[in-house]
């Protein structure tokens, strides 16, 4: 029969003799671990026999056995140590000797225990950061719920990209995702994962870990996204007249006319700028900004235009609908829900304010008193000469 004890002894040590046994930060736990870290139903063990089975019943947070993260359930045995947050437990065999440990573990070796996938996936953004994801053959990853890591967020796609293994090589295809499949930074259609590779789907970003190993003389296998490179900087393309460089020849201006940017003026100096980051809604999930994230601002050769690469609720110039256009000074923009009018006479912004209440209603004022003088002047001549 076997024992758990915190390592460092802090409560007496306690039989496992239960059917199941809780562990947690929730006092009504078998064994109470007051941590942030730790979840109030965070551990499960169920006990059959000599038969140890640790199960993580935590929704949101990982447990260590042995410093290998246990994304579901593990079988323990004796002297196993369970890491929830910072404390440690330990499971002890009074009839048996702690079994000795390497003095030494030969550099750039993983030790991985048989029941846990050499290859994980770790959340880095929230709401799953520090979650713990185990990897194998046919693994996909998307916000729909049938999917293996559910991502909840409006800009992962239902079914984003999938994990294959292959030759206990990890590979990662997108599957034609809105808003791409990112490693390291690159933007892919598929690719080989390796330990450490940062993989980002638009704005959620995991850490892969797998397999050590030396680092390899054959580049990994990459197919990339297609994307139309110009042969020469500073060239005009085919692609509707697009200027390849960075500055703009002039600087023009978008002035904020909802209630949501009332008043604010941005200044344009690039040739190519992303609408929605210009307006600071990148981070956010809104749909508005979902959908601004997919419009864009260039100068052209043939003027400063507008284009709409997949806003979902679509890019309006002067009330209509439309994909792509060329601006002119004055035209009024409805982006994301957001209304801008466009400015591109003049080295310095123009004032478009409207004009307050007071002022309007002191001209309608004066307006009435200049019809009411008229008309008397008209009878007063009507009475002379009549």
């Amino acid at each position: 029969m076997l024992k758990i004890q915190f390592k460092d002894r802090r409560k007496p040590a306690i039989w496992l003799v239960d059917s199941t046994f809780t562990i947690g930060s929730d006092p009504g736990c078998d064994i109470v671990v007051d941590e942030d870290q730790v979840d109030p139903q965070h551990v499960e063990l169920v006990i059959q026999q000599d038969e140890i089975l640790l199960k993580n019943v935590s929704a949101k947070r990982s447990v260590f056995i042995n410093e290998v993260p246990v994304v579901n359930e593990h079988q323990l045995v004796a002297w196993d140590i369970i890491r929830l947050g910072t404390s440690e437990l330990e499971i002890i065999d009074p009839l048996s000797e702690r079994t000795p440990v390497p003095e030494k573990v030969p550099e750039q070796a993983t030790v991985i225990r048989p029941s846990v996938s050499p290859w994980m996936l770790k959340a880095i953004s929230p709401p799953l950061d520090g979650q713990y994801f185990s990897l194998a053959n046919g693994f996909d990853i998307g916000r729909e719920k049938s999917c293996d890591v559910l991502v909840p967020l409006s800009y992962v796609s239902r079914k984003h990209a999938k994990f294959a293994l292959r030759k206990d090589k990890l590979y990662i295809e997108d599957l034609n995702s809105s808003n791409g499949t990112y490693v390291n930074g690159e933007r892919i259609k598929s690719c080989e994962l390796r330990n450490g590779d940062e993989l980002r789907l638009d704005e959620f970003i995991f850490s892969v870990i797998g397999p050590v190993t030396k680092v390899e003389s054959k580049p990994r296998t990459i197919v990339r996204e297609k994307v139309a490179k110009p042969k020469k900087e500073n060239r005009v393309t085919a692609n509707h007249g697009l200027i390849k460089k960075s500055e703009a020849s002039h600087k023009v201006f978008l002035h904020g006319m909802s209630p949501d940017v009332q008043g604010k003026i941005y200044e344009i100096t690039k040739t190519q700028n992303h609408i929605s980051r210009m307006l600071g809604h990148h981070l956010s999930t809104s749909e508005r900004s979902v959908s601004a994230r997919h419009v864009y601002l260039q100068e052209t050769d043939l003027g400063w235009q507008i284009k709409n690469d997949g806003a979902a609720d679509g890019l309006m110039v002067n009330g209509k609908m439309q994909a792509r256009s060329v601006l002119q000074d004055g035209d009024e923009l409805v982006v994301g829900g957001t209304l801008l009018k466009f400015q591109c006479v003049g080295d310095k912004p123009l004032n478009y304010a409207k004009p307050s209440g007071g002022s309007s209603g002191t001209g309608k004022a004066i307006a009435a008193v200049v019809v009411v003088v008229v008309v008397a002047l008209g009878a007063f001549y009507l009475g002379l000469f009549g």
